[in-house]
Formats: structure tokens, C-alpha cells, sequence
């Protein structure tokens, strides 16, 4: 049986900027219309931990301390993956409106591909109202990313017999290659830009569902304001990570699987007005996933997760199936949460087993 290793990120575009820049994203959301004028000039409104944030310099040290621990954070999955040293990466990320917009939004896709020009540099343009990233470099540098054409062709091919009826792309349309989820994965992972010498298989996972339209699509300025088609139910995507895990496990290959996302998103939690996230919810899932009941996240409503503004969870329960699958427990490294800075995020693994 081949050895497979889990792993837990978030793909949180802050560390592609400085700092100072973090707390511009709230900023924008009212350009948006996401968050309301009113709500925003209105501290009194905002719970004490946002406003201790926020501080007497609108975020900028507490966007320092944030920005330490994730980077402590993605510094030890390094490590650890660098101890595994696997033959392939395997990532669970969303699209959001990036590659997949109104020609053709699949539920996954698998993408299949021996090298791939990305460009992640600029990705904090819109969100942070910045032209500076963190490394000083063009927005628009090369990063190559090293594909595993045989463990993707292979994947889909195993779902395809195992009725999974998964797409695939050889290539991409988005400026940036592939989604930011995607790229910032490898980039965080790499932050010094050494090196990131493992191929990657990258599969899209459409945890946007009902707001993608009109809220990732509106952040690119072609929203459409009309409620879409849903996302993938979580129950589908713990099925599509158990069935994963199966192929893998039956490979000849030393696999990691990693989910990339954050948990409950300020910017998707309609009922704080999206001004802060879903914490209280954020700490139930630490806790599921600490004491095993990750292995029950196929249960979960849609309803539930957009309540909670954990749309993006949906890597995370792919991840959870293929764990669930291989009997592997989780083991946190740290959980970074914020009302502030959009989302929490999690660090973990799962060791082998």
C-alpha cells in the first residue's frame, strides 16, 4: 500500500502583500457593497476582538502578528512534507471565477499537465488595493509549476469507473494559470522561493456553489445578480476524497493530499452582515477535527455551511473523506482565527497511518 500524507492549509492571499495592506480588504468589501457603508464607520458595532484588531492603526500590528503565525504555520507543513518527501502533491482549491466562469463551472476538475506557467505575484492587486507584493518582484513573474500527467490521468480515469463524472483541463485560461487557491498553495509553501521540486495535481472543487456568480464574479467585475446553481453537497465531495484516497493508496507512489482553504469567510457570512466570520462555528470544526468527528463532515447541509460562511470547507471534507478512508487522525499545528482578516485559518496534519 502506498503511504499517504494529509495536510490542512489556507490559501489566505495576505502573506502575497505587506502587511500594512491587510486590513484594506474590509475596505473594499464596502466598494463592493458586500459590507455596508454604515457597518463599517460604525465601531460600536463591531465585537470587542474586531475592534482590539483594529487597534489605534486600522490592523497594521495585529496584520503582524497574524501574518507570523501563518507563516510559522506554512514553515512547519514544509517541514513535514519535506520529511515525507512525496512523489506527487495532490490539492484540493477552489476556482473563483478564475478559470471556470459562465462557459462552464464543473462541480471537480482535475487538472492534467507536465509543467505550467503560473503568476501568483500580482494576486493581491484587487483584494488589498495594492500594486506592491511581498518579494518586491514583478506582478506578473513566472512561477513553474511541476504537473504528475500519470497520477492525474490516473485519478481521473479511477473516478470516472468508480461513477464519479469528473472533468479535466490540460490547460488553463486565467491570467494567473491556475487559481489562486492553487498557486498560493505552492507559493506559501515556498515562501522564500528556494525551490518546490514536487509535482502537483491540483483539482478544482466548486466550494463557491450559489455565490459564485454574483460574489467572486462580482469581485471581477462581471458579477450576475442572480442566485446560481449549487456547489457539490458535502456528501459528494467525502465520497470524491475516500474514492482519491483509494486510487492513491493502490499507486506506487508517497502521495500528500492537502485541503487549501480558510474556514468561514467575513465576506460570505450574510448573517454578520459580512462584515466578520463565523467563529463560533470555525472552533465546532477544530474541535470535529480533533476528536475525529471529521469523519461525519459528509453529513453536513449546504445550508448549514453557507450559514457559517465556510463555503470553502468543501476542500477541507474532500480531505476528511480521503482521511476518514485511510484511518488517519489529525494532529493540529496551530488554528490562526480573526474578525479582522476575513477568515480563520487552520494548520494540520495527518500523519501516516
Amino acid at each position: 500500500m502506498a503511504e499517504i500524507l494529509g495536510m490542512g492549509l489556507s490559501h489566505y492571499p495576505g502573506p502575497l502583500v505587506p502587511t500594512d495592506a491587510w486590513a484594506r480588504m474590509l475596505s473594499r468589501n464596502v466598494e463592493l457593497g458586500r459590507v455596508t457603508q454604515a457597518a463599517f464607520d460604525d465601531r460600536t458595532r463591531w465585537p470587542k476582538p474586531m475592534r482590539d484588531e483594529w487597534g489605534n492603526d486600522e490592523g497594521k500590528d495585529a496584520a503582524r502578528v497574524h501574518s507570523e503565525r501563518l507563516m510559522a504555520g506554512y514553515r512547519k507543513l514544509r517541514g513535514e512534507l519535506d520529511a515525507f518527501k512525496p512523489d506527487l502533491v495532490v490539492i484540493w482549491g477552489d476556482d473563483q471565477y478564475e478559470n471556470f466562469k459562465q462557459t462552464c463551472i464543473p462541480p471537480f476538475c482535475v487538472y492534467i499537465f507536465d509543467t505550467l506557467s503560473c503568476r501568483p505575484y500580482g494576486g493581491g492587486r484587487r483584494p488589498f488595493k495594492t500594486e506592491d507584493n511581498a518579494w518586491g518582484v514583478p506582478n506578473d513573474r513566472e512561477m513553474i509549476v511541476r504537473g504528475h500527467r500519470a497520477g492525474g490521468r490516473g485519478l481521473v480515469q479511477y473516478l470516472i469507473d468508480h461513477d464519479f463524472d469528473t472533468a479535466y483541463a490540460y490547460s488553463t485560461s486565467a491570467p494567473s494559470g491556475l487559481a489562486h487557491s492553487h498557486n498560493n498553495t505552492v507559493l506559501f509553501l515556498d515562501y522564500e522561493r528556494g525551490a518546490f521540486p514536487y509535482p502537483v495535481v491540483p483539482i478544482h472543487v466548486n466550494c463557491y456553489g450559489s455565490q459564485l456568480l454574483e460574489t467572486a464574479g462580482g469581485a471581477m467585475g462581471e458579477g450576475i445578480k442572480e442566485i446560481s446553481p449549487p456547489a457539490p453537497t458535502p456528501r459528494r465531495c467525502f465520497e470524491f476524497g475516500r474514492a482519491t484516497a483509494r486510487y492513491f493508496a493502490g499507486s506506487p507512489w508517497r502521495v500528500a493530499l492537502i485541503a487549501s482553504s480558510s474556514w468561514s469567510h467575513a465576506s460570505l457570512t450574510a448573517k454578520h452582515g459580512r462584515l466578520y466570520p463565523d467563529l463560533p462555528a470555525d472552533k465546532k470544526r477544530l474541535d470535529e477535527l480533533v476528536n475525529g468527528g471529521f469523519r461525519k463532515w459528509g453529513e453536513m447541509s449546504v445550508a448549514e455551511i453557507e450559514d457559517a460562511g465556510q463555503n470553502e470547507m468543501l476542500n477541507w471534507i474532500c480531505l476528511a473523506g480521503a482521511m476518514a478512508e485511510t484511518g488517519q487522525k489529525f494532529q493540529s499545528i496551530d488554528y490562526v482565527e480573526s474578525h479582522l482578516f476575513n477568515s480563520s485559518k487552520c494548520f494540520g496534519i495527518f500523519p501516516c497511518a
